[in-house]
């Protein structure tokens, strides 16, 4: 018993300098890493406070825009004298405009609204302007330089750039078009800022080699027909312009219609679009096919 003893004791004698030595060591380690955590939060707390201050400098103007001046930006429409943008029922005075090309959820097929949402901006009835996911992605795009750009616009932000803004390129611009869009669905309704958009947007060229704007003029520009009259397959090519307007325009510069291999650029694009609205569940299968088939050449208006 004594033996054993003995030999515990001068085992713990030997260990102990070994404990000590590891207490140490952890001690150095806890200290660096809390040391490296300090910074990193102290670094972290100072490049967030100097982004607030630069954000909210770039974008006192917008912030300080009253409420009934961006209402009127947004919803002012070149050659609409008729129309009182002070009215709370603009989409009326859309309706019965004295200018056949401004319409409003009367004269637009539904087809329209559905393509429309489902290819450009498939959450926006859920969003309040501004997706940050897309942001996140097109930040992350832009700074590593990054070719194939998905973008980051919604709708509402589409709206704002086209009638408050412009299209340069800027830190600036962005950030004043993130706080606008956040404004301009609290001025506005959904449908509002939807017709508004359709009635502003351009959609490439004529058979004439003129510039079309507004979903009115497109449909009579490109197939001869109203708005209200539209299927799901012109509906989809349509829409599809809009992404780049003069790349997907069945015209040329003089009007006259591009060859097969240019036209066939566009109905790539309307198949996308017809694509995501099956997936969106805005058409079926069968509708969807019938679409596909839709002989959309035999049916654009020429010289």
């Amino acid at each position: 018993m004594k033996y054993k003893t003995y030999e515990t004791s001068q085992h713990y004698l030997t260990s102990q300098p070994q404990l000590n030595r590891f207490e140490s060591i952890y001690k150095k380690i806890k200290r660096f890493f809390i040391g490296l955590f300090s910074i990193f939060t102290c670094t972290f707390i100072i490049m967030l406070a100097i982004f607030v201050f630069y954000f909210q400098h770039l974008t006192q103007e917008s912030i300080h825009m009253s409420d009934n001046k961006l209402r009127t930006e947004l919803l002012t429409i070149n050659g609409t004298e008729d129309i009182d943008y002070h009215s709370k029922h603009i989409l009326y005075e859309y309706s019965h405009s004295q200018n056949p090309l401004i319409v409003g959820p009367n004269e637009v097929n539904h087809n329209i609204i559905k393509a429309l949402t489902s290819s450009e901006d498939s959450l926006y009835f859920k969003h309040n302007g501004i997706l940050p996911k897309a942001i996140l992605r097109a930040i992350g795009q832009d700074i590593f330089n990054m070719d194939n750009s998905t973008g980051g616009s919604t709708i509402t932000q589409q709206l704002v750039k086209n009638q408050v803004l412009s299209n340069e390129k800027t830190y600036s611009r962005k950030a004043n078009e993130l706080i606008l869009a956040l404004r301009a669905e609290k001025v506005l309704t959904k449908d509002e800022i939807l017709y508004t958009y359709l009635n502003i947007v351009p959609f490439g060229r004529d058979s004439h080699g003129a510039n079309i704007t507004g979903i009115a003029s497109a449909s009579y520009s490109v197939f001869g027909k109203s708005s209200a009259n539209l299927n799901v397959a012109e509906a989809a090519y349509l829409v599809g312009m809009l992404q780049s307007p003069y790349f997907y325009t069945p015209y040329k510069i003089d009007g006259t219609l591009k060859n097969d291999q240019q036209i066939q650029i566009g109905l790539n694009r309307q198949h996308y679009v017809l694509k995501r609205m099956l997936v969106e569940g805005k058409i079926d299968k069968k509708t969807f096919t019938a679409a596909e088939h839709f002989d959309i050449k035999a049916h654009l208006i020429t010289k």
